[in-house]
């Protein structure tokens, strides 16, 4: 009976010890069908959060975000971290004429003729470096997930200038640089999504002018996100 126990315990010893592994294998064999996200493409519509009399945003005005981000899981859980690099661009569009001068800063004045103007816009492209918090539901039967990503970026300005189209006459103009313009941003973004398509939201905590040479304005944006390889 004492023999016929010990054997008992053993193949049960036996049979946990196989079922753990083959839990872990089972869970690393889920977690490797995850697409890691190294792409990020986001399709934005940008505003900006302001008090200045009379400057009304446009409503199609639109940005453009490009990363690269490599996946570090957490521990064999489904959370990770996701350092990474990339260029983030908008466009502002608006009806007011914007202007630099050496004694307030930046200021917007009224266009004498809107009707005039095909286009009329600020542009602002910087090279980030965000950094991101993800969790991923486990893969359903398709080997998709739910992701949710909360994380900051913090970039450095490489271009800033405004472009205005007229229609008589018919001409283009682009001025730049601007240096009362704020060199750096920063601010939180979330993303939440199913598979490889995803929603997107980012807040500048930084003026996207410098302090004492504009006025308040911070940046903000809502958009699409596809991520994938």
């Amino acid at each position: 009976m004492k023999k016929f126990v010990a054997v008992i315990l053993v193949v049960i010893s036996f049979s946990a010890f196989a079922q753990k592994d083959s839990t872990k294998a089972s869970f690393s064999k889920r977690y490797t069908k995850f697409s890691k996200d190294r792409i990020a493409i986001d399709l934005n519509g940008t505003n900006w959060i302001h008090k200045i009399p009379g400057l009304s945003i446009k409503w199609y005005s639109r940005g453009i975000n490009v990363y690269f981000n490599y996946d570090f899981q957490i521990k064999k859980s489904f959370f990770s971290i996701a350092p990474g690099i990339g260029v983030s661009c908008s466009n502002v569009y608006h009806r007011s004429e914007m202007t630099d001068s050496t004694g307030p800063g930046i200021q917007f004045k009224p266009l004498t003729n809107p009707d005039n103007y095909k286009v009329n816009k600020l542009s602002l492209t910087y090279i980030d470096i965000p950094i991101e918090f993800r969790f991923r539901t486990k893969p359903d039967r398709l080997d998709n997930s739910w992701k949710f990503v909360a994380g900051f970026k913090a970039g450095i300005r490489v271009d800033g200038h405004t472009k205005t189209s007229t229609k008589t006459p018919k001409e283009i103009v682009k001025l730049k640089p601007f240096p009362d313009l704020n060199l750096f941003h920063a601010g939180p973004f979330v993303r939440i999504g199913y598979s490889s398509f995803n929603l997107t939201a980012y807040y500048g905590i930084l003026g996207v002018f410098k302090k004492n040479r504009g006025p308040q304005v911070n940046e903000f944006s809502v958009g699409i996100s596809f991520n994938g390889l």
